[in-house]
């Protein structure tokens, strides 16, 4: 005897032997019985859930000798003709392939033509797949048949039925098997067919179907004919498992060892992202009772290290990379660099990927750049450390060069010659500074004299100190009273209590905001806030902000527009809200700020004399190229003012 398929040995012949589609059972019985059946009914539903079935076993009843409680007898001529595909009284048409409109109008001049039996029952498999012009042809007939005609429709996409056809029948929606009913079924037919299969088959089965029988069935019939499980869950287990853990290389490994296996690059992704889909219901809590109690748990775990963000941008990544891969030179590719952008957030530059390195920080994943060490200094141009308090007081307590000491202070403040404040510093203000500085001079060789806080003292001669003091030395003297002479830079507040203020309220130290701004923060900024910005820097960390500190008042009033885009590049760098505040610079004020500089970059020596009459205002700012032109050729005469 020849071999028959387990799904169609297997096919159900009564309502009592369907699965899962009680509803759809008690309303065809019901109808039976009360003498109430339809002329059209449209059976929707995922493939292999027993839509044809049905339809056939409608079609035994209607036409059994001897129906019982709305079931067929299965005994008589009728039934057995139904069974075997040899019935005059039951008329099967393949939609997919008589889609034209000469099939339809063969089948409506056959619609009055008598039968053996009661009723004459057409069976439209996928019905979607009719053309226009058929669907419209068979709309008359379908609506008013004649009074021994039954039509039962089916299709697995309703919704490419026309509404005028889905307005003529009575539309029930079959539902695929949960996990239960297919274990169930699986296990009858092991045990009905005395079928030897391996432990676990049942399982696996069970998950290759999926909710559909037939498909299940067509599994199982695979795993008795192999006599063992096929090994293709793995490299689906791997691809998570690589999502997951973030593990480029894994994921690369399992889809290379897939493809080697005989799968397609397509069929591989098509999997993947029906697996992924589980993991996305698993963490929506949703019903996932068709899958086995083994796979719940395994799709439940998955879902928690995932994560819902990851798994609907992971399904996003992999449904835009499978849209062109037809056309791709080679199919791997296309899945490939979405598993790169995938476990690679940093390597994506879009707002998903942004957003999902964003939700892994709130989740407390740490992120994947190691983070600066507080203790680190911040180094400068040359690479050479800056001092956690003012470099300038720390180059002249050591005798160090002017030139060094201008290297190591301008990673913290932004040249004079800046274009955003070149309009704020005119000669005038330079006139002022130079004679700060003279004054200052004739006082003290490194201070300017500003009037003191307090009444003090006459400051004592100025000593230079040893070109190399001890340690002791230096620690006596910071710990030793200064005298009351106010210095026109004041001094920047020590390392240890800013650490200690930062710590404190959870935001990153002084040097780690000076070396963040010099790298990369300043640079991300939108041209605009950058050239604002670049004239300041950061002063201290104190009552749970950065300060930061700018030249004068006028530039910070400008620079608070764009206050919000630096706290959003500090605390996307950082990884944690960094709130700022801004403030006025001691050191970046006009006249200081130029004094400062001036005596920095160039020393004027004790005997130099200059002539402060030279120095001229700076042109205003403003003068359009017009103007420039004219100046350029006096007496030239514009011809087009457009």
């Amino acid at each position: 005897m020849t071999y028959q398929s387990l799904y169609r040995r297997y096919r159900p012949q009564r309502f009592a032997e369907l699965r899962g589609q009680e509803h759809l059972v008690r309303a065809l019985q019901h109808a039976v019985v009360a003498d109430t059946v339809g002329h059209a009914y449209l059976f929707s539903g995922p493939r292999g859930t027993g839509k044809t079935s049905t339809a056939r076993i409608l079609a035994k009843v209607l036409n059994c000798a001897d129906p019982q409680d709305g079931e067929p007898c299965g005994v008589c001529e009728s039934c057995r003709s139904i069974e075997l595909g040899t019935s005059f009284d039951v008329h099967e048409l393949d939609a997919a392939s008589n889609n034209g409109v000469e099939a339809i109008r063969d089948l409506i001049a056959k619609t009055a033509m008598g039968t053996p039996g009661r009723t004459k029952v057409y069976i439209l498999d996928e019905v979607h797949m009719l053309s226009t012009a058929a669907s419209n042809a068979l709309l008359k007939t379908l609506e008013e048949p004649p009074p021994h005609v039954v039509f039962v429709l089916a299709t697995t996409d309703p919704q490419k039925v026309l509404p005028t056809i889905r307005s003529r029948t009575q539309h029930y929606e079959v539902h695929l098997l949960s996990a239960e009913e297919l274990t169930a079924l699986a296990e009858f037919i092991i045990d009905d067919a005395a079928l030897e299969v391996p432990p676990g088959a049942v399982d696996y089965v069970v998950r290759v179907g999926a909710g559909s029988a037939r498909d299940m069935e067509s599994a199982l019939d695979q795993v008795v004919a192999a006599g063992a499980i096929p090994d293709d869950g793995d490299a689906l287990d791997e691809l998570v498992e690589a999502l997951c853990e973030r593990d480029t290389g894994r994921g690369l490994i399992a889809v290379d060892a897939a493809i080697a296996g005989g799968r397609g690059p397509r069929v591989l992704g098509e999997l993947l992202i029906g697996r992924l889909r589980d993991v996305f219901l698993a963490s929506m809590q949703a019903d996932l009772s068709r899958l086995p109690d083994r796979d719940r748990a395994r799709v439940a775990d998955q879902a928690a290290r995932l994560g819902p963000a990851a798994t609907t941008r992971a399904l996003e990544v992999l449904g835009e990379a499978f849209v062109g891969i037809q056309d791709a030179p080679d199919q791997r590719i296309p899945l490939e660099v979405a598993l790169v952008r995938l476990t690679r957030p940093e390597a994506d530059t879009s707002l998903a990927a942004l957003a999902d390195r964003i939700t892994r920080l709130e989740r407390g994943v740490p992120p994947v750049a190691p983070a600066i060490s507080p203790a680190a200094p911040s180094p400068n141009a040359k690479g050479v450390a800056h001092p956690p308090t003012g470099g300038r007081e720390a180059a002249a307590s050591a005798s160090e060069p002017a030139a060094d000491v201008e290297v190591e202070a301008a990673p913290e403040r932004a040249p004079a010659s800046s274009s955003v404040d070149a309009d704020e510093r005119p000669a005038s203000s330079a006139r002022d500074a130079l004679r700060a500085t003279k004054q200052a001079r004739s006082t003290t060789p490194v201070r300017a004299a500003a009037p003191p806080r307090s009444p003090s003292p006459p400051a004592p001669a100025f000593t230079p100190p040893a070109p190399h003091a001890a340690p002791a030395e230096e620690a006596a003297s910071e710990a030793a009273p200064e005298p009351a002479v106010a210095s026109a830079e004041p001094v920047a507040p020590e390392a240890p209590a800013a650490a200690s203020t930062a710590a404190s309220v959870g935001l990153p130290s002084r040097d780690e905001l000076t070396l963040a701004w010099g790298d990369s923060v300043l640079a991300s900024l939108p041209s605009r806030s950058k050239a604002f910005f670049a004239a300041g820097r950061f002063l201290d960390v104190s009552d749970g902000a950065a300060v930061f500190g700018l030249p004068n008042a006028p530039h910070m009033q400008r620079c608070e527009k764009g206050r919000a885009e630096v706290e959003a590049a500090l605390s996307t760098h950082f990884g944690r809200p960094v709130p700022l505040r801004l403030a006025v610079d001691p050191d970046g004020g006009t006249a200081s700020s130029a004094a400062t500089t001036v005596a920095d970059a160039a020393p004027v020596a004790e005997d130099q004399e200059i002539d402060l009459g030279e120095l001229t205002d700076a042109p205003e700012a403003g003068a359009t190229s017009v103007d420039r032109v004219r100046e350029l050729f006096p007496g030239a005469e514009l011809v087009d003012p457009a």
